[in-house]
C-alpha cells in the first residue's frame, strides 16, 4: 500500500531542527527529494510508453515470438504496479504541497531576522550557535524537569560554547555564578583560565 514519506505532522514537529534557520534548511532537503521522485513519474510513463511502442514495432515487423513474449510479459509486469504506484505518485504531490506549506510559513518567521544581503546558505551559517544553543538548552531543559538537574554530559556540551554557556545562565538554566574554566600560555606552559566572557546571541531566531 502507498504512502507519503512523512505526514504534516513529522513535518512541522519532529523534523531536526529547534530555530526557524535550520528547519528551513531540514525542510528544503526533504523537498528536494519528493521533486526529484515526482521527476520519477514523468520517466516510468515514458518506459512504459516505449515498451508499448516497441512491442507494436515487433508485431508490425513479425519479429520472432520469443521476442513478442517476452516483451508483453514486461508490460504485464509493469502494469501490475500502476494502480499502487499512481496512488504512490499523488501522495507525493500532496506531500510536496504540505512542504511547500510549511516552508512558506518557516520563511515568514525566519525573514524578520535575515541579516542584509546574506542568502539562506550564509544565515544556515550565522545561525549555528544559536541552533545549537537552543538544542542544547531543550537538552538540559528536559533533564532538569526529568531529573531535577541537568547531566555532566549535557553541561559539557553548552561549555564548548561559551555563547551558549552564557545564554543558558541567562535563561536559569544553569547557574549564573558557574564559570568556564579555558586554558591559555603555551603547549610547554599551560594555564588555566576562569572566562569572564558575556558576549550576547544575536537575534536569529
Amino acid at each position: 500500500m502507498a504512502s507519503k514519506l512523512n505526514s504534516e505532522f513529522n513535518y512541522r514537529y519532529q523534523v531536526i531542527g529547534e530555530t526557524s534557520w535550520e528547519k528551513i534548511k531540514t525542510l528544503k532537503g526533504f523537498l528536494d527529494g519528493r521533486i526529484r521522485a515526482a521527476v520519477l513519474e514523468e520517466v516510468s510513463f515514458k518506459k512504459n510508453e516505449a515498451k508499448q511502442a516497441k512491442l507494436e514495432y515487433l508485431k508490425r515487423e513479425k519479429k520472432e515470438q520469443y521476442e513478442i513474449l517476452e516483451l508483453e510479459a514486461e508490460i504485464i509486469e509493469s502494469n501490475s504496479f500502476l494502480r499502487e504506484q499512481k496512488d504512490a505518485f499523488e501522495l507525493n504531490h500532496e506531500e510536496i504541497s504540505i512542504l511547500k506549506k510549511i516552508l512558506k510559513e518557516a520563511y515568514e518567521e525566519a525573514e524578520l531576522t535575515r541579516i542584509d544581503g546574506y542568502s539562506d546558505e550564509q544565515m544556515f551559517e550565522a545561525n549555528a550557535a544559536n541552533e545549537f544553543t537552543m538544542m542544547i538548552g531543550r537538552d538540559i531543559q528536559s533533564e532538569i524537569i526529568a531529573n531535577g538537574r541537568p547531566s555532566p554530559a549535557k553541561v559539557r556540551n553548552a561549555m564548548s560554547n561559551p555563547i551558549t554557556f552564557h545564554a543558558l545562565q541567562r535563561v536559569g538554566l544553569l547557574p549564573a555564578e558557574a564559570k568556564i574554566l579555558v586554558s591559555s600560555g603555551t603547549v610547554e606552559n599551560v594555564q588555566i583560565t576562569i572566562d569572564e566572557n558575556t558576549n550576547q546571541l544575536e537575534g536569529i531566531s
